[in-house]
This record gives C-alpha cells, sequence and structure tokens, in this order.
C-alpha cells in the first residue's frame, strides 16, 4: 500500500459486503490516492459488520439505518449535508428485477429503491456515480431507469447506461449486470468504458481462480461446503462415476422430472468454463450448477468469493452465520467493475 495525501472521496449506498469498494480500494492503493470513504449504507446486520471490520482503516462513517432515514436526515440537516464526493456507487436491493423471482417479479415495492440512489445524487452531486443491478432491471414496473436517466440528464449529469459481462472482465463466471454510470462534466471515456475495460482482461474458467484452493483445509465455514442430504450424495456420485455435468431425469426428484427448463439445476461445474451466475443458494446443488468440478460436493463460501473476483485480503472469518455468508458472497459484485473505472476516473481529476 502506498500512503498519499491525494483523497479519493467515496460513497457507498447498499454497500452489501463491500465488492465495489473493495475495488476502489485495490486500484487506489496502485495509484497516488488515497481512498476515502465518506459514508457507507447497508441495513443487513452481518454486512454492516463485515463492511466496518474490513475497511476500517478507510471509513468515516457508516450509516445503518434506511437510506429513506438518511435522506429525511440530510434534508431536514440532522445529519451531515455530503459534499466534494468524486463517486457515489449503489446496489439497490435486485432481487425484485431477478428473473429468479417468481413472486413479485417487476413489481417489488423495493424496486422503488433504485429511485433513492437518484435522490442521494441530487443532494451531493458526486462527480461521478455508478449504480448497478440486475439486467432486468429495465422492466421493472415502477421505470426506474428510465426515470433515473431523465432525472439525471435534467440536473446536466452525462449519464449512459449499458450492461456489463464480467466474464470479459476476466471474472469465472457468466455474470451480467446493468449499469447506470454518469459524471457531472462531459467526459468522452464514458461512453467507450466499458469497450476500454474489456481489452484489459482476458476470460478465464474455474481451474485459473480455484486449483491453489484444492488443498485448503476445512477449519471454518469459510472453507467448509455445506453438507448434503443422502439422496443428493447420490446424485453427485452419479455425476462423478459418469464422468458428467448435467443429472439425467431419472436421478432428478419427481417434480424435476419432467418438462422442466433447470437444466443446470444439479449439475456439476466444469474445471475449464467459468461458473454459471452465483447466487446465494450455492450450497444446494438443487439451486444450480454448484458442484465442484474435481471433488463430491457443493463449492466452498472461499471457492464462491473467488469465483465473485473477491481480493482474498477481506476477512470472511468474522461472519459466523452461514446463511449470511452465503448471501453476501452471492449478492456481491465483483470489484474489478469499480476498480476500471476508477483508473478511467483518475485520469480525468488529474
Amino acid at each position: 500500500m502506498k500512503s498519499n495525501n491525494k483523497k479519493f472521496r467515496i460513497v457507498d449506498l447498499f454497500c452489501g459486503l463491500g465488492g465495489l469498494t473493495a475495488g476502489i480500494v485495490d486500484a487506489a492503493n496502485e495509484s497516488d490516492y488515497t481512498p476515502e470513504i465518506v459514508l457507507a449504507n447497508d441495513i443487513n446486520h452481518a454486512c454492516m459488520e463485515f463492511y466496518k471490520h474490513n475497511f476500517k482503516k478507510y471509513l468515516l462513517n457508516f450509516f445503518d439505518s434506511s437510506i429513506e432515514v438518511l435522506l429525511e436526515r440530510i434534508r431536514n440537516g440532522t445529519e451531515n449535508l455530503y459534499d466534494n464526493i468524486d463517486l457515489v456507487l449503489a446496489g439497490p436491493p435486485c432481487q425484485g428485477n431477478s428473473d429468479l423471482n417468481n413472486k413479485t417479479r417487476r413489481s417489488d415495492p423495493k424496486n422503488s429503491l433504485y429511485l433513492k440512489a437518484i435522490e442521494f445524487i441530487a443532494i451531493s452531486k458526486p462527480k461521478f456515480f455508478i449504480i448497478e443491478n440486475v439486467p432486468s432491471v429495465i422492466h421493472a414496473k415502477q421505470n426506474v431507469v428510465d426515470q433515473s436517466l431523465s432525472k439525471l440528464t435534467n440536473m446536466e449529469y452525462d449519464v449512459y447506461d449499458f450492461v456489463v459481462d464480467f466474464e470479459q472482465l476476466g471474472i469465472a463466471q457468466t455474470r451480467k449486470r446493468h449499469v447506470l454510470i454518469g459524471s457531472k462534466k462531459k467526459n468522452n471515456f464514458l461512453k467507450s468504458f466499458l469497450t476500454e475495460a474489456y481489452l484489459n482482461h482476458k476470460p478465464v474458467n474455474l481451474k485459473d481462480v480455484l486449483e491453489d484452493l484444492l488443498t485448503v483445509q476445512s477449519t471454518t465455514i469459510f472453507n467448509k461446503p455445506s453438507n448434503m442430504m443422502k439422496d443428493n450424495q447420490t446424485r453427485v456420485n452419479y455425476l462423478f462415476k459418469n464422468n458428467i455435468y448435467d443429472l439425467p431425469n431419472h436421478m432428478r426428484p419427481k417434480c424435476h422430472q419432467k418438462n422442466h427448463s433447470y437444466k443446470s439445476m444439479y449439475g456439476r461445474l466444469n474445471w475449464d468454463k467459468p461458473a454459471q451466475t452465483l447466487t446465494g443458494g450455492f450450497g444446494s446443488m438443487g439451486q444450480g450448477r454448484f458442484i465442484h468440478p474435481k471433488r463430491k460436493r457443493v463449492i466452498t463460501p472461499h471457492e464462491a468469493a473467488r469465483i465473485q473476483g473477491l481480493p482474498d485480503w477481506l476477512e470472511f472469518d468474522i461472519v459466523k452465520k452461514r446463511t449470511d455468508l452465503h448471501q453476501m458472497i452471492g449478492n456481491a459484485v465483483p470489484p474489478v467493475l469499480s476498480m476500471e473505472l476508477f483508473k478511467q476516473i483518475i485520469k480525468e481529476l488529474e
């Protein structure tokens, strides 16, 4: 790490475990800048404690209530007016927009939280911002993306939206996210940002990111896989005995034996390919293709973190509940996105 006087001031809303923040920290520490987290915000207790622990060196303030409360307190003067911000990061809840959500898809009330990030931008007037969500956010009934584009343009932000393919950013996973990115000044790099970022990376497979973990001892839940029921262990053994990656229908539960479109569920990952999109359900073979390519088990949280591109310096052992650990990692944003954005931004600031 370098010690510098140049500060790069960020705000991270709906921060989760801090994937976007980690990208800024790693990129800044290779530059002449020191990251300064002016504000982070989340209401999930496990995420709060993880974030505070891992980013304490840079963290000035963590607001542990809802963004609605934060905005109200800023308006009435009982909370700091956050200004002179270089970059606002935001990852509003995405479950309501996800194609995996069959209950409140597109119309989840939490989808409107996306617009709260826009309200914060309107108040704090950062130099740059990035808001990420699932690609299907553009179909939300609240029309949050179009509303945001209109509001931000009216605030005289230069703004673009696009879908990021993380596989092209060197992540061993077929993960895609929708990104809204903007600048207070006209910046030509915004339009070509993604194309330039892709040029800095080459595709990787699971072997590239997991091979050195094959001999790691299972001493904590971070390095232990979830236990499997007897029927699922039988299914795993079948996959390995027959050297296949998709479980045939006759080996699936009865509800999956006819006319289903869940080919990847109960499947085995391939050592020479990227993983499917990771979710918080990676501890269950019934929720996706999460069987390790070389071991007769599901992947561990440590392996999942690697697949998400999370840096090894993050300390996960402070998380004591497996359900918390799985959800935090599954919901994380690969840090490479903010890392690449930082590299472009500092060129504009200098």
